[in-house]
């Protein structure tokens, strides 16, 4: 099965399918590569939508929420980006019980600065459980004036 819904073709078939739709899905397993993958179908689909301006931020917070849900989750997860009219969504889903809590990384932590990076980025950012898990996303507003 392909890892993008509907399309068992390459890279430009899913820009395509995608562009039609308005959605991709990716679904992987809690792999490294998972963010890197996330953040490519990011910058692919910014390009088929025509939103540069906000190409690099989207792949960044893709692959943010994505690397947690490897990270913390550890379960298969789903990686969606919807465009609507004027907001691009980005949501992962994990099998984790857990939700995601921004906090105050000390001056010498590695980590734990994610979610911080994503606040900055998105419009807004949240979670909701589900039944088997949670979802994490963010929004892009592409309404003129409010993207930076």
């Amino acid at each position: 099965m392909s890892p993008v819904e509907g399309v068992t073709a390459g890279p430009m078939s899913r820009a395509l399918f995608a562009v039609e739709t308005g959605v991709v899905t990716l679904r992987t397993p809690p792999l490294p590569s998972a963010p890197e993958r996330a953040r490519d179908l990011a910058l692919a689909m910014a390009a088929a939508w025509r939103l540069p301006v906000v190409a690099d931020e989207l792949a960044l917070v893709v692959g943010e929420l994505t690397a947690n849900a490897v990270r913390w989750a550890g379960t298969q997860l789903v990686v969606t980006i919807r465009k609507q009219k004027s907001v691009v969504r980005v949501e992962v889903v994990d099998q984790g019980a857990d939700l995601p809590r921004m906090i105050r990384p000390a001056r010498d932590d590695e980590g734990h600065r994610g979610l911080i990076v994503v606040a900055a980025l998105s419009a807004r950012w949240g979670c909701e459980r589900h039944r088997r898990g949670k979802a994490v996303w963010a929004e892009f507003d592409l309404t003129p004036g409010s993207v930076s």
